[in-house]
């Protein structure tokens, strides 16, 4: 039971009455109940909502501001909303169901939603809504106090309402499959691109399939100490939340473990940063024992310094006699088995890396170059590695299609063959933690002999995901010639060359048609005799 403040005592002690009584199963709301909530709107300009069951049982009461009604307690019942109607006033005289009305009826998946209006002078009609496959039904009642004499319980037990209630509930699990996110970002730095930063963010929450159903920000001298955005900003969030149907939050921002848990209790979500949100998609498109290994020890790595924020205590395991002195906090023993496992992977990990420079070591007795595609994500780089070798590698028009490293021979002419290398992509800010567990796989990158720079030239951004991937590459130490692989020209008729390119050191291709690779392999061959 959730109650505003402003109500005074007698109301509240009224409706608190009224939960867990038994009204006649037999009308839709108890009269006496009804004239109690509009009662109760009339003076305090409040919204009122009651859930009865199907037996006429007065199961919960709400109140607070117009629009505003929190359900989420229904997640804690596996049926949800299953068998039982809703039935609310509405300040200020509007009946008309509104999206979140209709929201809460395909999400807790309600009998059905009853709003009435209540004017200063009393009731003015009410609205009930019917699941329906497609959208809902909808029933007008204008005089409200007669509303136990228009039928409205015959319509929850029909035989063709149950039908139709057997499609909304499949309509609901495929909901429930796909998750519902809110991307937030706060603009911080002057040289943040709000479109640019959340569309990037789209395509990273859409890779991990989920469903984008609003993106909120807001301009920020300095971030908020406990919520990164402003507290106004972050009613507009909860309140898109239930209008939205979101079960998660996404910032563009970094969030640290209090920020997290801060923004949870805050909004009664899930919320993630973006970091997270890269790593949870590595951890889906691992396939190699070693790439699997890298994906946890980045997780791990990220995790821990968000631990002591999201633990929600730092207390003791027990107290009293046999449990005094200092002990081992929850946190401390959390922290010592992350830090366990982080050094337990480190050295599987070093021994990958052996295993890698003892191949590489292979290559350099064979005298075969190493060619390494490198690039931003969704580049066209595993599309490239395709055409190239006429392998049938994983490649799709999404962030991220490939995460594990391929290395495949590819003859340039008669004489000439190379090893060419797949490596993973780039993206604007990459968690640190990415680089460090992935080291063993960028070395690739570090030790070649030639670098294909492969860029989207069809990318509006296309010169700032350069800059990224030239700042990860010098990171890394790698130092090999770079020849710029500008690809995607068939979706670019007329284009114009990049400026300030030497030519020997470009190419235009699109990888998708086959445009210019002969072009592509005699650069690649000038580069590597």
């Amino acid at each position: 039971m959730k109650i505003d403040l402003r109500l005074n005592r007698d109301y509240k002690k009224q409706l608190t009455d009224y939960i867990d009584v038994v009204c006649s199963k037999y009308d839709f709301i108890d009269m006496e109940l009804l004239k109690l909530m509009v009662s109760i709107t009339e003076k305090t300009g409040l919204q009122v909502d009651v859930l009865i069951n199907r037996k006429g049982i007065v199961k919960d009461v709400f109140v607070s501001e117009k629009d505003k009604t929190d359900l989420t307690s229904l997640k804690e019942n596996p049926n949800c909303g299953e068998g039982l109607r809703l039935v609310h006033t509405v300040p200020k005289g509007d009946s008309n169901l509104t999206t979140l009305d209709k929201v809460a009826l395909t999400n807790y998946r309600l009998d059905c939603v009853c709003a009435i209006g209540v004017s200063v002078t009393g009731m003015v009609g009410a609205h009930v809504g019917y699941p329906n496959s497609k959208d809902m039904n909808i029933v007008y009642v204008p005089n409200v106090m007669y509303i136990n004499k228009y039928g409205l319980l015959d319509k929850i037990d029909t035989v063709q309402n149950h039908k139709q209630k057997l499609k909304t509930v499949e309509l609901y699990n495929n909901f429930k499959r796909q998750q519902r996110a809110i991307l937030v970002m706060a603009e911080i730095e002057k040289d943040d691109d709000i479109v640019t930063d959340l569309k990037e963010l789209e395509g990273l929450a859409t890779t991990a399939g989920i469903l984008v159903v609003n993106k909120i920000w807001q301009k920020r001298p300095k971030p908020d100490p406990k919520y990164v955005i402003g507290e106004g900003k972050l009613d507009e969030i909860a309140r898109a939340v239930k209008l939205d149907g979101a079960d998660m939050v996404i910032f563009d921002n970094p969030l640290n473990g209090s920020k997290i848990n801060n923004l949870e209790l805050a909004l009664g979500v899930k919320v993630i940063d973006r970091s997270m949100l890269i790593l949870d998609i590595f951890a889906t498109r691992a396939t190699t024992s070693e790439g699997k290994l890298q994906v946890e020890l980045a997780q791990l790595k990220n995790s821990l310094p968000r631990l002591a924020g999201m633990m929600g205590t730092d207390g003791r395991f027990g107290s009293g006699v046999g449990m005094r002195g200092p002990g081992e906090s929850k946190l401390e023993l959390n922290k010592r088995v992350i830090l366990e496992k982080i050094q337990k992977l480190d050295k599987q990990l070093r021994t990958v890396k052996k295993h890698r420079e003892i191949n590489r070591q292979g290559r350099k007795y064979s005298k075969k170059k190493t060619v390494a595609i490198v690039g931003y994500t969704n580049s066209g780089k595993s599309t490239l590695m395709n055409l190239l070798t006429r392998e049938k590698l994983y490649a799709k028009d999404e962030l991220f299609a490939t995460l594990d490293t391929t290395t495949r021979n590819l003859w340039l002419d008669y004489n000439q063959e190379i090893l060419l290398v797949d490596t993973v992509g780039f993206i604007n800010k990459l968690p640190h933690e990415f680089i460090d567990a992935f080291s063993s796989t960028l070395d690739e990158a570090k030790y070649a002999d030639l670098l294909l720079h492969v860029v989207d030239l069809s990318d509006p951004n296309y010169k700032k995901q350069m800059k990224i991937v030239e700042e990860v590459l010098k990171k890394i130490g790698a130092k090999a010639p770079v020849l710029w692989v500008f690809n995607k020209i068939d979706l670019l008729p007329g284009f114009v060359e990049v400026p300030g390119m030497k030519e020997r050191n470009t190419v235009y291709i699109s990888a998708e048609d086959g445009i210019n690779i002969d072009e592509l392999k005699l650069k690649i061959l000038q580069f590597t005799r």
